[in-house]
């Protein structure tokens, strides 16, 4: 099933550089049309149409180099800026100067649940970096705009947030459908449903290079039901085959929640039991190969959570006082480095009005966004200039909090390729 889902962004005005620009444009209009576009300028405005021929080189260095959300506006200039960014090769163009750009925060957006679980919460992670200070420790600071879930929910089922690669979110809805959205274009593919039934313990979503293939990971550990003893499964979904693939899953490993995809790996923690919340070593699972590697050793104690962070793997405390150790260096032991560690002598609000701190990202500028526990549940910034938790917002309750954080693209969901906007 493929649909567009119903977007209902709030546009910003467009800058004043930007204006300029287009004003130039329309001042174009006594320049004459090249023959080798007339046929598509014909049909195109004046200024438009002459930009393109006179300045097509120069026009399209320009665009390429713009983010994502801002060549979705511009496509209303005119039949031939929508047109030209519309052209696939335009959008490789775009692509490979948006990975030469690399990750910045300006660039990444935050999607969070809200109740009821058929919206979401969308805000620019700049945003949240930007916001001031509050001057009570309980305001929140940042607006966010609401966009509908793409596909209807069964009553009493929230979302869980699979994981997001190139601009692509992957998300479980009612209790064994799962999903890909792409929430900058409103594209959206519901996958089929596997043959075997598996009750997903850990699962993840990510992009297998190799293949050039984009893949949904969902796996069990050795259970029983009403029927009898159950072995554990893991089962791979590829978007280029539309199949599943059902493998025995792997003895004696009790792994959770998601996965964390860096270096073309899906990377979970392993637990000694199920009922444990510290781990000591990460185990890695090849989507080319689709199979576990070697385990990853973890040099520090009391480690219960996974993240990514700007392409890097990184593990956190869930409980007790607040660590983040950052791998620099992808498979090199050595490299773990602690990005944060809070205690409550250092910070006192850890213990006097924070119960629980989950790390989802280390922003540019070195504060740590978290989702916080208090009296409720917060979206908190920290900031070690100043040694203080700062609320920035408030998501409406449900029964578990997801959130994501990902870079807009044009990427579709169904094809895996760049997608026609």
């Amino acid at each position: 099933m493929t649909k567009r889902a119903n977007l209902r962004p709030q546009l910003k005005p467009i800058s004043k550089p930007a204006l300029k620009f287009l004003r130039m444009i329309r001042k174009k209009r006594h320049l004459s049309l090249s023959s080798r576009r007339s046929s598509t300028a014909a049909a195109m405005p004046d200024g438009c149409a002459a930009i393109l021929t006179d300045h097509q080189d120069v026009l399209v260095e320009i665009l390429a180099r713009l983010p994502v959300k801002t060549l979705i506006r511009f496509r209303c200039v005119c039949t031939a800026w929508r047109s030209l960014i519309a052209d696939p090769h335009f959008l490789k163009k775009q692509r490979k100067y948006d990975a030469e750009r690399g990750l910045n925060d300006s660039d990444l957006r935050l999607l969070f649940s809200m109740k009821p679980p058929s919206s979401m919460g969308l805000v620019d992670l700049k945003g949240l970096k930007d916001a001031e200070l509050a001057k009570r420790f309980r305001d929140d600071r940042v607006a966010t705009r609401e966009l509908d879930f793409p596909v209807s929910l069964d009553h009493g089922y929230d979302i869980v947030n699979v994981g997001t690669c190139n601009g692509i979110i992957c998300i479980q809805f009612n209790r064994g459908e799962y999903a890909l959205w792409n929430p900058c274009t409103g594209e959206y593919n519901v996958l089929p449903k596997p043959s075997v039934f598996c009750y997903p313990r850990y699962y993840g979503f990510g992009y297998d290079e190799i293949n050039d293939d984009y893949k949904v990971v969902k796996g069990s550990h050795c259970e029983t039901d009403g029927n009898g003893p159950l072995k554990p499964l893991i089962q791979v979904f590829s978007l280029r085959k539309g199949t599943w693939k059902t493998y025995p899953g792997p003895k004696n490993v009790c792994m959770r929640g998601q996965g964390g995809f860096v270096n073309g790996k899906l990377h979970w923690l392993w637990f000694e039991e199920w009922w444990k919340t510290e781990s000591k070593e990460i185990r890695p699972f090849s989507l080319a190969e689709e199979k576990f590697q070697e385990a990853m050793p973890i040099p520090w104690n009391g480690i219960g959570g996974i993240l990514v962070s700007g392409n890097r793997l990184c593990v956190h405390s869930e409980t007790g006082a607040v660590r983040i150790m950052m791998m620099k260096e992808y498979g090199v032991k050595e490299s773990w480095t602690e990005v944060l560690y809070l205690t409550f002598f250092t910070v006192p609000q850890i213990y006097d009005e924070i119960c629980k701190v989950k790390p989802l990202w280390i922003l540019e500028n070195g504060d740590v966004l978290a989702y916080t526990v208090q009296q409720g549940g917060y979206l908190s910034v920290y900031k070690p200039k100043d040694k203080a938790f700062r609320n920035v917002i408030k998501p409406e309750g449900s029964y578990r909090f997801e959130s994501v954080i990902y870079r807009e693209t044009f990427v579709s969901p169904v094809t895996g390729s760049l997608g026609e906007i």
